[in-house]
């Protein structure tokens, strides 16, 4: 009890947190950026003086007066010195502050300007096997940033906070932050990310052979003159796929070059929401066919 009592009377440091309150903000005025919530202020006193404010609920609140600082140029700066003049003023007269931090303390404002900005989503999303991502969306997929002219003028999107979600298999809504970004509000600050997860069946439809550039007396036959193509699709989608979708078409230019018998098939077109595409058989075989110009 001795050495506590002795250790008590010794000058020592601690560290405190300072809350700070920004009064008299005209109603015009939009705060972009506020004071950071969390500043930490180290004192110097006697340790029983420390005790005393860490135990009758911490340090006074630090009121900045708005119509005190610059009026026109939409960021104050507030320096240390100020800080501390003001908090020391309401401390007891043998305390020191040491530090302050941030050593930075500023604030951004405008008056009302702002502009509408389209959100990114900035994630990874995987579904688990034999399920499929149908559709990302954001609600709302836009939002309204006040910031300086200067900002506005190159922001071209605002963006997510980076989002990890995998093995999905069912519809997943997410709430998430909006990227902070120096001198901006954005209104508002969250969006709703919604994920639709699609159960993946596999399809068959049989499309036929199309031949393109051949002069009028040429005639491609292939053999067989339609094939299979087999694909993986979401079932909500499944009855929306048709082989109308699917497009072969040869080139007479590709012919000309082949030189093995048979023509390797590619898909030209190909609709969306579809994957694992084959085609079956993949080469065919054929004959170019001279025709009559009177036929």
């Amino acid at each position: 009890m001795f050495w506590y009592i002795i250790s008590l009377n010794e000058e020592r440091e601690a560290d405190f947190n300072l809350k700070f309150n920004l009064k008299n903000v005209p109603e015009n005025v939009v705060i972009t950026t506020g004071l950071p919530s969390n500043v930490k202020v180290t004192l110097k006193d006697r340790g029983a003086q420390l005790l005393s404010y860490k135990y009758s609920g911490g340090l006074p609140t630090i009121n900045i007066d708005f119509k005190n600082h610059d009026l026109q140029s939409g960021h104050v700066v507030l320096k240390n010195s100020d800080i501390t003049k003001i908090l020391l003023a309401k401390l007891q007269p043998t305390t020191k502050v040491t530090a302050i931090s941030p050593s930075v303390l500023e604030y951004y404002y405008n008056f009302g300007l702002h502009a509408k900005k389209p959100v990114v989503l900035r994630a990874s999303l995987d579904a688990e096997k034999f399920y499929n991502i149908a559709a990302v969306k954001l609600y709302p997929d836009s939002v309204n940033v006040y910031a300086s002219k200067q900002i506005l003028d190159t922001l071209t999107a605002v963006y997510t906070e980076f989002i990890s979600l995998t093995q999905l298999k069912e519809r997943t809504v997410r709430r998430v932050s909006l990227e902070k970004i120096k001198g901006t509000k954005m209104d508002p600050e969250k969006t709703l990310l919604r994920i639709d997860i699609d159960q993946i069946t596999e399809k068959s439809v049989t499309v036929p052979i199309k031949w393109v550039n051949f002069p009028a007396t040429k005639v491609l036959k292939t053999f067989p003159s339609k094939v299979k193509v087999t694909f993986q699709v979401g079932t909500t989608i499944y009855k929306q796929i048709k082989a109308e979708d699917f497009v072969i078409v040869v080139n007479y230019e590709e012919v000309l070059k082949n030189d093995d018998g048979k023509l390797h098939l590619s898909l030209k077109s190909i609709p969306t929401g579809v994957s694992h595409i084959r085609i079956i058989p993949e080469d065919v075989d054929y004959l170019i066919e001279d025709v009559s110009e009177d036929e």
